[in-house]
């Protein structure tokens, strides 16, 4: 399978930089990445909480001592809003149009750089905390800011309709382009093959109408989710993908959302 050239996004392998920490936040546990190491801890935050060594599990990894450090959500989708729409007093209407609001949780609100979208999401005060005392200069981001923005400097206007697809641990993001203006984003859950050629279909024929040359491009390529490609086969000419490492995560299969440690590697 072939990349088409216009739909190629080079890797930018300096995103982390010398002494900057992304800090990932799933619900099965937290991915720590830098500069020179990935370091996935498989605990929930209730364990941690219950887990005095936790900082000195940090310590023996190098993961303390940083001069900036980001906090990446993945454990609660996002919501977007055309800036030119958005309302800071309706912050509970726009979230409550695709999720449940959680008196628990605070609402976070983020801009994309280009200053077009507002994003979005439910986070947890306790886990914010939680890092606030380990690290100073904390700042906090939502994984579909960073993978919008990856999208967005890798197309080109005149593209065209394409669908992007970024497959995880039983959720996959799609965010359909035409040109450098977004059009569609939605998450979606997935426990199987058939779930996913479901609601990606669906979404191919809202957008585009000959499914024989559908332009849709993964963000990255990994053994664990070499049934879903062959799923999208069946109906599409070829299958495009941002990066042909294969093995770049082979060592890495307890992380839940794999493309991100291409990001980061």
């Amino acid at each position: 399978m072939e990349i088409g050239q216009r739909y190629l996004m080079l890797f930018n392998k300096n995103i982390i930089k010398e002494k900057e920490l992304s800090i990932h936040i799933h619900s099965g546990g937290f991915c720590f990445f830098t500069s020179y190491s990935q370091f996935f801890f498989d605990h929930t935050f209730t364990q941690i909480k219950k887990n005095s060594s936790f900082e000195k599990i940090l310590e023996e990894n190098d993961l303390l001592n940083f001069e900036r450090v980001n906090c990446i959500h993945f454990k609660r989708p996002a919501t977007f809003v055309p800036i030119t729409l958005y309302d800071s007093s309706k912050k509970e209407s726009y979230i409550k149009q695709n999720v449940r609001i959680d008196s628990n949780l605070k609402i976070i609100e983020d801009t994309t750089s280009n200053q077009e979208i507002k994003i979005l999401y439910q986070a947890s005060t306790t886990e914010e905390e939680l890092f606030k005392k380990l690290y100073d200069n904390l700042t906090l981001t939502h994984y579909t800011k960073v993978l919008y923005e990856y999208i967005f400097k890798g197309v080109k206007s005149g593209n065209g309709v394409v669908i992007y697809i970024h497959l995880r641990d039983n959720f996959f993001d799609v965010m359909v382009f035409d040109g450098k203006n977004l059009l569609f984003y939605n998450t979606y859950s997935h426990k199987n093959e058939d779930e996913f050629l479901y609601y990606s279909m669906a979404v191919a024929e809202e957008y585009i109408p000959n499914k024989g040359k559908l332009p849709i491009i993964f963000l990255g390529k990994f053994n664990r989710y070499n049934s879903y490609y062959k799923a999208l086969e069946m109906f599409l000419e070829k299958l495009e993908f941002t990066e042909e490492k294969n093995e770049i995560a082979k060592n890495k299969d307890n992380f839940p959302a794999p493309f991100f440690i291409n990001i980061f590697d």
